[in-house]
């Protein structure tokens, strides 16, 4: 696909001659260019972003800052030919072709090709899962991290690498060798939940304050990691608020609110991507009170208003 930009202005952005007339200049007249381009730049180019790099509603599990706006590198477009054959195969579940068309990118360095490649043996998407190659691909992409990436999609990809690999380091791979490591687990999810507010980190971190594990034990602190995930609908944080509710756990029993938060954990999400929280849920339901289960009912109301599930949640 040719670029939306005349290939004549980005060969003048790009020669020697250009750039040390800019840096010649005075600093205001320097000032000046850089924002007379990125104004440019931003007119020049279509409504329509990129291909959006995602599986579905709700695959990616958060959205990150803006990154600066900076003059745009002249390389490679994001999306190459292999790698619209490869994610097109992809969605039609022709796992072979995916692979094939993946692989092929991924030897030319591009990390989303890299990234899909680690979702594919995660998920043993047409192949045995395998934790350890898993693991592999997502590191590539989380070493390629780039706090001022200009592109959203991949600034996304490669803070979900992030997850990924620090989920590896929180349960280990003995088939690979690699040990359980909480501390540099732990680490990794403060990093992403602080500066991305990522809810897959918040939930981790608020498991690992619970149990003491990789940081001090600080269960008060472990909830209020679970309730910043629960606002942004992350399925697995509510359903664990609401197991904690039902038994009493660390919190004063209350049925209600446990059965509130089963109601929207199974909002958050599909049965096929967590069945386990479909099935508890119809366990809390068949055993609730009718008057539980109204106000339950009512109280997620409320909260779904105010925090509604509106794609940007945890899928897996």
């Amino acid at each position: 696909m040719p670029s939306p930009i005349p290939e004549e202005v980005l060969k003048v952005f790009a020669t020697p001659t250009f750039s040390a007339l800019v840096k010649a200049a005075s600093r205001p007249v320097r000032n000046a260019v850089i924002a007379l381009l990125a104004v440019l730049l931003l007119a020049l180019a279509p409504a329509a972003r990129a291909q959006e790099v995602e599986e579905g509603a709700g695959f990616f599990s958060y959205r990150p800052a803006a990154p600066k706006l900076n003059l745009p590198n002249l390389d490679l477009p994001f999306w190459t030919d292999d790698l619209k054959k490869a994610k097109k195969a992809y969605n039609n579940g022709n796992y072979d072709r995916a692979i094939k068309f993946f692989r092929r990118a991924s030897e030319d360095g591009n990390i989303v090709a890299d990234w899909y490649l680690g979702h594919i043996y995660r998920n043993g998407r047409g192949v045995p899962r395998d934790d350890a190659m898993a693991f592999s691909y997502y590191a590539r992409v989380a070493e390629a991290y780039d706090p001022d990436e200009r592109d959203q999609n991949r600034l996304r990809i490669m803070v979900d690498a992030q997850l990924r690999v620090a989920d590896y380091y929180r349960v280990g791979i003995a088939d690979a060798g690699i040990k359980a490591n909480h501390k540099v687990a732990a680490r990794s999810y403060l990093k992403i939940a602080s500066t991305y507010g990522h809810p897959g980190a918040q939930y981790s971190l608020g498991l690992m304050n619970i149990k003491g594990q990789g940081v001090k034990k600080n269960p008060q602190q472990g909830l209020k990691w679970l309730i910043a995930a629960a606002r942004k609908r992350h399925a697995l944080s509510e359903a664990y608020l609401g197991d904690l509710y039902w038994d009493g756990k660390l919190v004063q029993r209350d049925r209600t609110r446990a059965l509130m938060w089963y109601i929207l954990a199974q909002q958050s999400t599909k049965p096929s991507e967590h069945p386990s929280i479909f099935e508890r849920y119809n366990e809390l339901i068949s055993a609730a009170r009718q008057d539980e289960r109204l106000e339950a009912e009512a109280r997620a109301r409320v909260w779904a208003d105010q925090y509604p599930a509106d794609g940007n949640s945890s899928a897996e």
